[in-house]
């Protein structure tokens, strides 16, 4: 697994095909505050404004590194710092969504996928 960047000028769905394309196994939720689902048709940045309120506010970041041996609390934290929206872990196990949570925290983006994988989770298909 290779590593890759986020720009808030990409479109979301652009982000969760290119994350799926690295971590089958894992599908990361773009969420606002109100625990709505991020329209997939925006930009990052968009996204980012309209979880702000409307209001826009630099980080000093444009863009996300995402490589395999972040652990998915630091992944969730960075994209939250960065974009200013929430980005949970998923995996699909069963025909369910299953949130990552504090059991799963101190794994790798890649050690994550990789025991998805092995318990028989379903990869991510768009």
């Amino acid at each position: 697994m290779s590593d890759f960047k986020v720009s808030g000028k990409q479109k979301v769905m652009s982000f969760y095909k290119n994350f799926a394309k690295e971590y089958p196994y894992l599908y990361a939720s773009l969420r606002y505050p109100d625990d709505k689902p991020v329209n997939e048709d925006l930009t990052i940045a968009n996204a980012r404004v309209t979880s702000m309120g409307g209001v826009y506010t630099p980080t000093g970041a444009s863009d996300l590194s995402i490589h395999g041996n972040l652990k998915v609390r630091s992944f969730e934290k960075q994209f939250q710092d960065v974009f200013s929206v929430r980005c949970n872990i998923h995996f699909r196990r069963n025909g369910k969504w299953v949130a990552t949570g504090p059991k799963y925290d101190d794994h790798t983006l890649a050690g994550l996928n990789a025991a998805a994988k092995e318990e028989g989770c379903e990869p991510v298909k768009f």
